[in-house]
This record gives structure tokens, sequence and C-alpha cells, in this order.
């Protein structure tokens, strides 16, 4: 009688567990195994365990770009006025001397009205002055003829056998109607002294 409890006994939990096998794999249920549970995700029917989601993380606003600072020159222009002075050119003529004394230059006079100038700078002798040869030295000059004086101010010379652009001092500005002469004289009076292109050079304010 005890045998056949125990075979009963037996055979109902055999039934019972092929009962609970079969349950479970139409639920779709794992089992862990006895050598413990995986870490993976477990689903029980037609749930899914819903892993956590991410947490958000509200970015920090980028920072705006640094503006360098600059310094700012302000240059100042400043307008120059120039006034062009007027150059009047009165030619006087060209000529030679052979003496060693200054001696006048026929031909070479000229009559200016300083009356029809206003406000008159100042006022040079210019030449072409040349010896022959290059021997010794030619000079020249001009005569105030209207006052018979000879203006010292505005000898020039050279001893060069080409002519050579010379320039005066600053000559005394008279006032009213004057004539002007060239006068030259040379060094050795078998070189003659030449005058070329004289002329009066009037500058105005």
């Amino acid at each position: 009688m005890g045998i056949a409890l125990f075979v009963l006994a037996m055979v109902d939990l055999i039934f019972v567990n092929y009962w609970i096998w079969g349950n479970a794999k139409n639920l779709n249920v794992k089992i862990p195994s006895e050598e413990g549970t995986s870490d993976e995700s477990k689903q029980i029917g037609n749930i899914e365990e819903v892993s956590s989601p991410t947490p958000y993380i509200q970015a920090s606003p980028s920072p705006e770009p640094s503006v360098e600072p600059k310094t700012i020159i302000q240059k100042e222009t400043k307008t120059i006025v120039q006034t062009a002075q007027k150059e009047i050119f009165i030619p006087l003529g060209s000529g030679s001397a052979s003496t060693n004394s200054f001696s006048d230059i026929p031909g070479t006079d000229v009559t200016v009205d300083f009356s029809k100038y206003s406000e008159i700078d100042y006022m040079v002798f210019e030449a072409s002055v040349w010896v022959l040869y290059g021997n010794g030295r030619a000079y020249g000059q001009i005569k105030n003829v209207s006052d018979k004086n000879p203006l010292a101010e505005s000898i020039v010379s050279s001893n060069s056998s080409t002519g050579e652009v010379k320039i005066s001092g600053r000559l005394p500005v008279p006032s009213g109607v004057k004539t002007f002469r060239m006068m030259a004289k040379t060094d050795i009076t078998d070189f003659p002294a030449h005058l070329e292109n004289g002329r009066l050079k009037i500058v105005l304010k």
C-alpha cells in the first residue's frame, strides 16, 4: 500500500512539472537556470522591461566671442595754402666787352615802369656768362641809366669757356620809370667777356 502511494505521488509530481513547463513555453517566460540569473533584460508575456531613459542634460549656452578693444586714431588733416609767386622776365639782350673795367654793352637798354607792378617781392639780374677760351674771368652787371648808378648787387662772373647761367643777388627795387643797361669786363683784355640772354627777373608777392 505504501509503495502504491509513493508511485502515485511521483506520477502526480511528474504530471505537474510537465504542465508547468508546457505553460511556461506558451507564456514566453524565461526560467532562470541554477547558475543564477543573467544580466539580460527579462520578458514576461508581451511586456518588455524598458530601460530607464537617458536623462536630458541642457547644454550650457556657448560664451559670446570676446571683442578685442580697438583704439581709433583720428588723423587731423591740415590744408596748406600756397600762393604761387608770379615771375616776370624782362630781356636785356647779349653782348661782349674787351676792357678790364666795366663798360656799356650797346643795344641792351630796357625801360621798366615799376608803377605797373604792385607788391614786388624782389628783383635779380640773370645772364649766361663766359670768357673766350676760359682765359681769365668774365664779369657782368647792370646799371640804372636813369640814376647813373651801376648796381654792385647785380655783379655776376664766370671763368668758363662755355656759357654758365649766373644769378645775381637781390637788387634794390626803384619806383617809377627806370632804364637799365648791361655792362661787362674781362681780366685779360685779349680774351673778351661775353654776356648772353641777359634779363631782369621781377618776382611778385
